[in-house]
C-alpha cells in the first residue's frame, strides 16, 4: 500500500492503494484489483451520493488491514 495520502508515488503518479499499480485518475484501483472486488462491493462503490466518501473509507481501511480483495465488504 502506498504510503502517500494522495494516492500517488514520489513522481506523482496515481497508483492502487492494493497493489501500487497504476490507477486512472477518479478510479478507486486499478482495474486488476477493481475486477478482483466482489459485485456488491464494486456496486456500492459505484454509488454517488452522500455516503460515498464513507464507502470509499470503508475500502481503504479495509485494504490496510490487509483483508482480501475478494473479501472486501462495503456498506450498500
Amino acid at each position: 500500500m502506498s504510503s502517500r495520502s494522495n494516492g500517488a508515488d514520489p513522481a506523482g503518479n496515481l497508483v492502487c492503494p492494493s497493489c501500487a499499480l497504476p490507477r486512472e485518475v477518479g478510479h478507486y484501483l486499478c482495474l486488476a484489483c477493481w475486477r478482483a472486488l466482489p459485485a456488491r462491493a464494486q456496486a456500492s462503490l459505484k454509488r454517488r451520493d452522500r455516503l460515498a466518501r464513507s464507502r470509499l473509507r470503508e475500502l481503504l481501511d479495509q485494504l490496510h488491514d490487509g483483508t482480501p480483495l475478494d473479501r472486501i465488504e462495503v456498506a450498500p
